[in-house]
């Protein structure tokens, strides 16, 4: 498990809230010198704690309508299944999960109609599905699109105090 101090973990919560703030500004902010920011990020980058990326807010390319689809499938074709279903675009989540399904699916599409187009087209393509339960999400309350809300798990982490 990664240990971090409360430095490391007032970076990243603020990093998480506006990526592109400057080593100055957060500097000034967390009260550090910038070096100290500068260092503390590229730890953070090298060790794989954290990394930089742009997420788009699909909603305005039109990918308004989001379906989570539980899969059933023979065991024995697990790991074709999930090949199979991770090469579409709009398979944004998948994942191998317990209980009554194999996978849990999120899929983005532009409208019911599409979706409906993706469950009647890409589902029965792959013969090892066995069936499907589809759940339309009608409203979002936290995490928007692929991007699942961190903040208050970084925030509650358990942290080494720094050394003196």
């Amino acid at each position: 498990m990664v240990k971090i101090d409360k430095l490391d973990q007032e970076i990243m919560l603020d990093l998480q809230k506006n990526g592109r703030r400057s080593y100055m500004d957060l500097a000034k902010m967390l009260h550090v010198t910038e070096g100290t920011v500068r260092n503390r990020l590229k730890r953070l980058l090298d060790q794989g704690i954290i990394r930089v990326t742009a997420i788009p807010d699909l909603e305005k390319f039109g990918y308004g309508f989001m379906g989570i689809v539980g899969i059933q499938t023979r065991l024995a074709d697990l790991r074709s299944v999930a090949e199979q279903l991770a090469k579409y675009p709009n398979v944004c989540y998948l994942a191998n999960v317990t209980g009554q399904y194999e996978f849990l699916a999120i899929v983005l599409t532009r409208s019911s109609k599409e979706f409906a187009s993706f469950m009647e087209s890409v589902i029965p393509a792959i013969p090892s599905i066995s069936r499907t339960e589809t759940f339309v999400t009608l409203n979002i309350y936290k995490g928007r699109g692929n991007v699942l809300e961190t903040a208050q798990l970084i925030g509650g982490l358990e942290t080494a105090q720094p050394k003196k």
